[in-house]
């Protein structure tokens, strides 16, 4: 499966603006899961370290995460914004979890299941890294969801070149709506759900956090067909859709999140 955002600057940058969005959701997600002072934490897909900075803060100095990213580069970026000691981030395939030992209190991972081939197998992965009664804890999106109300031209064109493009890719864009069932497939318990997103409207809109992902994934679109650069307009993009939206008089969305989260039960 192709991974969207091939371009390392600009997914640096998406990686650290989505931190600005999704963190608020993902500690409320990780406090109703569970997570506490003196637990040992595994996440999966660390990206630029968000998640593994969350989930470090509610474990405390005397708890510990360890973060496993595929990409040599984003484990550098979460590394060099990264100043907590409770912290450790290693190289790894969050689909097979080789290399990595088990006994730990809790998995997150966040928007990391709708990138991979199987993610069924890896949950059950990711539970078997866990001791009894550990916790495992995923944050999804709903990415079909709409971006904007109402949904101007500009808003419908870019967020469907999106979608477009992650579609050819064989990439899940509604993977948060199948957390319930996908847990219950991998054999392990039904999991309490949390839903939430981000809504704003007038002048500061995050009309930006959009225009950030769609942006990064135009390589995607040229690669797929989908659209150009100069379809989709980089540089000018978020102006114009905060500009649609404020004549609109409507509001920006973010993607549902879909946090589900179940204690594996002793074995």
């Amino acid at each position: 499966m192709t991974y969207p955002f091939a371009d390392r600057v600009a997914e640096d940058q998406r990686l650290v603006a989505q931190g600005q969005v999704f963190d608020p959701l993902t500690r409320r997600l990780l406090e109703r899961a569970g997570l506490a002072p003196g637990m040992r934490v595994l996440d999966l897909g660390s990206g630029a370290g968000n998640v593994a900075r969350l989930a470090a803060e509610l474990v405390g100095p005397r708890g510990a995460v360890v973060g496993v990213e595929r990409d040599p580069a984003a484990v550098e970026l979460a590394r060099r914004r990264t100043d907590a000691p409770n912290i450790e981030y290693r190289v790894g395939d969050v689909q097979t979890l080789d290399g990595i030992e088990p006994g730990f209190d809790a998995v997150t991972g966040r928007l990391v299941l709708m990138y991979l081939p199987d993610p069924v197998t890896a949950l059950r992965q990711a539970a078997s890294r866990l001791r009894p009664g550990g916790v495992i804890c995923v944050h999804e999106a709903d990415l079909a969801y709409l971006p904007a109300t109402p949904l101007t031209p500009g808003w419908a064109e870019a967020h469907g070149y999106f979608l477009a493009a992650l579609e050819k890719a064989g990439i899940e864009r509604r993977l948060g709506l199948t957390l319930f069932t996908m847990f219950r497939v991998a054999g392990l318990p039904a999991p309490d759900l949390l839903v939430e997103l981000f809504a704003a409207g007038g002048p500061e809109a995050p009309a930006w956090a959009w225009a950030n992902v769609i942006s990064a994934t135009v390589p995607l679109m040229e690669l797929h067909g989908v659209a150009t650069r100069a379809d989709v307009d980089p540089p000018t993009l978020a102006d114009r859709l905060l500009a649609e939206t404020l004549v609109a008089d409507g509001c920006v969305l973010g993607p549902p999140m879909f946090g589900a989260w179940a204690s594996v039960p002793a074995r």
